[in-house]
């Protein structure tokens, strides 16, 4: 889909999955397998800082590691991170619920546009055995809409579903966005064309996308903290004597 207006043009790319068998597919394939493992890795560096962190507030407000001291310690901060995460968990759905809608307002607003849905489970880029030692390796490109004013260019990737929200380069494409708004918005209210008026909504409604998955994604990072120290917590509540323990004699 294309619209065009004077110095102002709108175009729309279909997503498509692509096979891909280049050097250079195989190699952002491999790529992507590393950044799952460095994201997987990351993930157990947080919760043994949150162990540590926890391990550390045990250790200066407990001084007898008993049982009867330990579990109101380890309830309070239980109930206050189970209330952080339920506040936030409301905050993320509302997040996700805004960007649905705005999805599908954009699809409205531009009926040639198609209803291309990204499979949740489909990833960004991966390989499929088809013998015993060969693969097809595959690249998933979601659909792309660009916006340009006169010589300025802006192309974005347009999220279709949750996955999309963590291998797509959303906070980079949301600084593009915010650096392109005011070039964009100023051709579009010096034109008196109603159209070009018009596709700044557009731009509008996808910044918006934009900006709703970086609030959710915040919220779910928060969401992930707070269950590390509700876990961690919990651990130490029963635990804290044996950890205290060990710890003492690992330092000897």
């Amino acid at each position: 889909m294309e619209s065009c207006h004077t110095n102002y043009t709108i175009t729309i790319e279909e997503g498509e999955l692509i096979l891909n068998n280049s050097k250079k597919g195989k190699r952002a394939a491999y790529l992507m397998f590393s950044v799952r493992f460095m994201g997987f890795s990351a993930l157990i560096l947080s919760f043994g800082l949150t162990m540590y962190l926890t391990y550390v507030i045990f250790r200066e407000c407990i001084t007898d590691a008993t049982l009867a001291n330990c579990i109101p310690l380890g309830s309070i901060f239980a109930t206050f991170g189970s209330a952080v995460i339920s506040v936030l968990s409301l905050y993320c759905g509302k997040q996700s619920s805004m960007f649905r809608e705005n999805l599908s307002a954009l699809h409205e607003q531009i009926p040639e546009m198609s209803s291309w849905k990204r499979w949740p489970f489909q990833k960004r880029y991966g390989r499929e055995r088809t013998g015993l030692r060969s693969f097809h390796y595959y690249t998933l490109k979601n659909p792309r809409i660009t916006f340009q004013s006169g010589t300025l260019r802006l192309t974005m990737a347009l999220p279709t579903c949750t996955a999309d929200f963590y291998d797509l380069p959303i906070l980079l494409g949301a600084i593009k966005m915010a650096a392109f708004y005011r070039y964009f918005s100023h051709a579009a209210f010096q034109s008196k064309n109603t159209g070009q008026q018009k596709d700044l909504f557009t731009f509008h409604c996808t910044w918006m996308i934009y900006r709703h998955i970086i609030r959710y994604k915040a919220g779910a990072f928060l969401i992930l903290a707070g269950s590390e120290f509700v876990l961690a917590s919990i651990l130490f509540s029963f635990y804290y004597g044996n950890i205290q323990k060990f710890v003492f004699l690992f330092n000897r």
